[in-house]
């Protein structure tokens, strides 16, 4: 059976790294149809197999329908090419018609739109974009203190430790990169390493990818309408009066207090410029210059501020702590009003 939709593209970045943002920017378009992640905790209909989990790049023991483990399917290392792992060609297959059966679940009756996914998994761009077929990848880069911060304020520590002990066991990474791993002694070191190595690899696989295109998190957030613009040309998408009147709808979209616009747990419409480097206030002084240090220390091509990015005053690092004292407050407000209203299992 043909798939549904006449062109895919894909959108990858850093977990926390404003892919579902960029995601609904993209997908707002009139020919185009967004989905969310099609590989989250979902279940292949025909095999019962865990798609996150295949999606993932199979780094986790794979189950059949009755619970016993699949043991023809690969266990790669962390970071993948489209060329590596022949023998996962099942698991392309697996991905291939997974995005498609969804399409037609989701988008009943519909063909020929233009197809939006966003996954955000840098470690497998390659093997994922083969084995889905991507007509285009639209990579999305943040700075690596910024992804640090995010999944610190965002409580997300957990499954970082879990992507560290897999890049530990992965015997293929270069000295350097080895050498880079062993010096980061404490967790903010070990995210902004993997934020590094990831970045790294995303931005190589741009360079030598046909059809790939390269997406910095700070120029979105300084101008998402023209960046978004950007991409929709280069996908072979318009930009005429109807799209750009969608797309600017959703670029003035924010989270507000009486509304609740999230992706899953994620505030998705923040200020964009508010955002572009919070963490230079947000990530805690003695955190902040233990990283700065680490990056000087091991020559990484990471800008800070006074080498590539503007340095904030005294002044403006109280006014945006105290901004960010009063969003915290309004977010333990509405949990509070969840916890009253559904329960505590809803709340939480």
């Amino acid at each position: 059976m043909s798939r549904p939709f006449s062109t895919l593209t894909y959108v990858v970045g850093h977990s926390r790294g404003g892919t579902t943002w960029l995601g609904e920017l993209l997908g707002c378009h009139p020919a185009c149809r967004y989905i969310f992640e099609p590989f989250a905790s979902q279940a292949h209909p025909c095999t019962g197999i865990d798609m996150q989990t295949v999606f993932n790049g199979g780094r986790f023991i794979l189950h059949d329908k009755r619970g016993r483990p699949e043991p023809d399917l690969p266990i790669p290392r962390f970071f993948r090419t489209a060329a590596e792992d022949p023998a996962s060609a099942r698991l392309s297959r697996l991905a291939s018609m997974h995005v498609e059966e969804v399409a037609r679940g989701r988008f009943p009756g519909e063909a020929g739109y233009h197809l939006i996914i966003k996954q955000p998994r840098i470690e497998n761009v390659g093997w994922a974009a083969a084995a889905i077929a991507a007509d285009h990848v639209v990579a999305l880069d943040r700075h690596p203190l910024g992804v640090v911060n995010s999944v610190r304020r965002w409580g997300m520590l957990k499954w970082s430790r879990i992507e560290w002990e897999l890049v530990e066991r992965d015997a293929t990474l270069s000295p350097a990169a080895r050498s880079l791993a062993a010096a980061a002694e404490i967790l903010e070191e070990r995210l902004l390493v993997l934020s590094w190595l990831r970045s790294q690899h995303l931005r190589q696989f741009v360079a030598e990818t046909r059809g790939a295109i390269l997406v910095e998190y700070d120029a979105l957030c300084a101008d998402p309408l023209g960046e978004s613009l950007r991409v929709w040309r280069h996908v072979g998408l318009s930009t005429d009066a109807e799209p750009h009147a969608a797309l600017a709808e959703v670029v003035a979209k924010r989270d507000g207090p009486g509304e609740d616009h999230r992706s899953r747990f994620l505030h998705v419409h923040k200020d964009p410029l508010a955002r572009q480097h919070a963490w230079r206030h947000e990530l805690p002084d003695s955190i902040r210059r233990r990283l700065e240090r680490f990056i000087r220390r091991h020559e990484l091509a990471i800008p800070l501020p006074g080498d590539g990015l503007p340095v904030l005053s005294a002044t403006e690092r109280m006014l945006a702590a105290r901004a960010d004292a009063l969003a915290v407050g309004t977010h333990v407000k509405r949990l509070a009003l969840r916890l009253a209203g559904h329960g505590r299992r809803e709340a939480a």
